[in-house]
């Protein structure tokens, strides 16, 4: 097997050598890390397939993995490898799992099986069976393995695999002769080989999550996503991975299990939790004492919210180069009633960044979206890219532009376009926005209702989402030449309400646009991620990766009873289609590192970071558009003839402004309420004015 080799800059510390103190860092930055000349950590990728993974344990110097084929179908229908590698760091296969024993006795149905060897290399098994019936129950079945056959027990033996199984209990990590487990509230109790509770000292985590454990203690994963450390009894955290800089934190990734052998080598076993996807992998870090980590300086970036794509880059960077990144947002993000608030001022946050960029200060790099960008070109506080930041291979209609007559002051490094899908005859007969507004006012109803039969052409919950999938075609003509068209909204609020008064009529109207203190909505929170049209026949709305047009497709006609078709972008009445650009990256013409700075630009264009999936839009790199295109179809099977980058390169390029969307929104709520026109209109104008005014 090839395995990916990345010798990694700056570790934190050598295992036991230096003590950090604890594990505490800035909840809205990338904590910037202590720069060594020798020692660090080597991250390698060590999977030994990419099946999913059912169990993941060291005994002694020896590493057990368990992965299963086919994962998310029955289980007669499941394979398991069970996998050792030993101190030469090759993987071996191993038989005699009894899996297709147990499965036999199992039978039929969807089950997932967990595997589990304990200290004295004991193998069990525990397969939760779920029935299908609308109660959803499920049952649990033990197993026991000796000499490769499979005989079900009624209870685990007491002692390490019945704390492991235990009903509330979510993590065992064994130290010698004592076991740590945690339970479903966070907590840590301490036990002996025997599983009698033990008078031991425990830390309270706060957050924390065990992951596993050696002779010399355990490890647990901070809320920081700092890998730490505590001795048996000890009750203050020694630091030893700092997460947020190697691939503990790659979008859409977390660490699923985890174990240390004997000389504290750490394995870290990722997953997306998507057991069709086979992106799953095990990393191993270990640490080389002669390992010289390069002092590669320091860059700051700001945004108004936070980015995954950004993070990656952050951790991206600070590998390949060594310096000290800080990643700061002004707006922090959180969840209330089930929507998403942000917590600060945006106008504030303007203010106070314009004030340190015309002072010559402020951060290297900015993330602009949200901000009045053609403001800061014109006060000459961006720095020119032009032949410093390659935009060769992206989208051709977004590469250029922020580009002026002086030069190229930002890059959009990703993209939200609005499209349309559904079988081809069914995509032929929707024209544009105005054809499809009317077959939807001819549905009998657009809630999702698909348990009575009803399979609408195209399914909502709320008229915000019924809002989000027409408002980006009709942005541009509704906010012309730094103002409100009044003819281009009147139009579009009168579409809305067709639909409304139509199919839409029976649509929740309590969701709003904006909260007090702030917006909730923009388009780097994932919210248009939450805007699927599933369970219909088509589906339409902006799209934030391309990989979930395959799943689109499979659930857009009923758990895939038709899962080929096409997809085109989505216009309004008049021809105008939206590709809205996402985390759009620029430098100051201040920074203290614009060498670094732009670097780090480049890093966000780079294959190994707009090949990842992030909630904050569609890669603008062709080559990985086309790779999660065509990952995310062969996911779930599903078959189209579109090319997709012809079709983006086509769109219209539409700036957002989460300003103008909830102005706008602000009037369409009007229509919703049974306002007049002309009262919706004038609430969108009045809505506007401050942000138009800035521009």
């Amino acid at each position: 097997m090839k395995k990916r080799n990345r010798i990694l800059a700056g570790a934190l510390a050598a295992l036991f050598a230096t003590s950090l103190g604890g594990c505490t860092a800035d909840s809205s930055s990338a904590s910037a890390p202590q720069v060594q000349t020798t020692g660090g950590y080597v991250e390698e990728d060590a999977s030994p397939d990419k099946n999913y993974n059912v169990g993941l344990y060291a005994v002694g110097d020896t590493l057990h993995a368990f992965t299963v084929e086919n994962a998310a179908a029955p289980l007669a229908q499941q394979t398991a490898h069970w996998y050792t590698m030993g101190p030469d760091g090759q993987w071996q296969e191993r038989s005699g799992s009894g899996f297709e024993q147990l499965a036999a006795q199992v039978g039929e149905g969807i089950a997932y099986p967990t595997a589990y060897v304990t200290q004295e290399g004991e193998l069990y098994w525990s397969v939760t069976t779920i029935d299908e019936s609308a109660e959803r129950e499920s049952e649990t079945s033990f197993f026991a393995v000796r000499d490769g056959t499979a005989k079900q027990i009624e209870t685990m033996p007491a002692g390490e695999a019945e704390l492991t199984f235990r009903e509330g209990n979510t993590a065992l990590a064994a130290c010698g002769d004592t076991l740590f487990v945690m339970d479903s509230s966070m907590a840590l109790t301490a036990y002996d080989r025997a599983g009698a509770p033990a008078q031991l000292s425990v830390p309270e985590l706060d957050g924390s999550r065990l992951l596993c454990g050696t002779e010399n203690g355990y490890y647990v994963l901070d809320a920081e996503n700092q890998i730490c450390h505590y001795t048996p009894g000890g009750t203050t955290a020694e630091a030893v991975l700092d997460g947020s800089r190697y691939g503990l934190t790659d979008p859409g990734m977390f660490v699923q299990s985890a174990a240390a052998t004997s000389n504290e080598t750490l394995y870290f076993q990722m997953s997306d939790g998507n057991m069709r996807s086979g992106n799953n992998r095990l990393l191993r870090y270990r640490w080389d004492a002669q390992l010289t980590a390069p002092a590669g300086g320091t860059l700051t970036v700001f945004s108004l919210y936070r980015s995954d794509t950004v993070e990656a880059a952050v951790n991206a960077f600070q590998k390949a180069t060594g310096s000290a990144v800080t990643y700061t947002y002004a707006l922090e993000e959180s969840v209330e009633g089930g929507w998403a608030t942000v917590s600060g001022n945006r106008s504030d946050a303007l203010t106070q960044l314009n004030t340190q960029l015309l002072a010559g200060a402020g951060p290297d790099v900015l993330i602009v979206d949200d901000m009045p960008v053609d403001s800061l070109i014109e006060k000459g506080l961006l720095a020119d890219l032009s032949g410093k930041v390659s935009t060769e291979g992206l989208l051709a209609n977004l590469a250029g532009l922020w580009q002026m007559d002086e030069g190229l002051y930002a890059v959009p490094v990703r993209c939200f376009p609005t499209l349309i899908g559904a079988d081809a005859e069914t995509l032929a007969a929707i024209d544009n926005a105005g054809t499809l507004a009317k077959l939807l006012s001819e549905e009998e109803n657009l809630v999702e209702d698909w348990q009575n039969g009803n399979i609408p052409l195209l399914s909502y919950n709320t008229t915000v989402q019924l809002f989000d999938t027409f408002y980006p075609v009709y942005a541009g003509a509704i906010w012309r030449g730094g103002a409100l068209n009044e003819d281009a909204c009147r139009n579009f609020y009168e579409l809305l309400a067709q639909i409304r008064s139509g199919g839409g009529r029976e649509l929740k109207n309590t969701a709003p646009f904006d909260q007090p203190g702030g917006s909730y909505y923009h388009p780097q929170n994932g919210t248009l991620s939450g805007l699927i049209n599933r369970t219909c026949r088509a589906f339409c709305g902006p799209v934030f990766a391309m990989n979930s047009l395959g799943s689109d497709f499979y659930y857009a006609y009923g758990e895939g009873a038709a899962n080929a078709g096409e997809v085109k972008a989505f216009a309004s009445a008049s021809g105008a289609t939206s590709i809205q650009p996402a985390c759009a990256a620029a430098v100051s013409a201040s920074s203290q590192n614009s060498e670094g700075a732009v670097q780090f630009v480049q890093t966000l264009l780079s294959e190994e970071v707009q090949r990842q999936t992030a909630n904050d839009g569609v890669p603008v790199l062709k080559s990985a558009i086309l790779s999660q295109w065509e990952a995310g179809f062969a996911e779930y099977g599903t078959e189209t003839s579109t090319d997709i980058v012809a079709v983006l390169e086509e769109m219209d390029p539409s700036v957002p402004s989460t300003i103008l969307r909830n102005a706008a929104g602000a009037g369409a709520q009007k229509i919703f309420d049974g306002a007049s026109l002309d009262e919706a209109v004038e609430t969108a104008r009045q809505g506007a004015a401050l942000w138009l005014a800035e521009q």
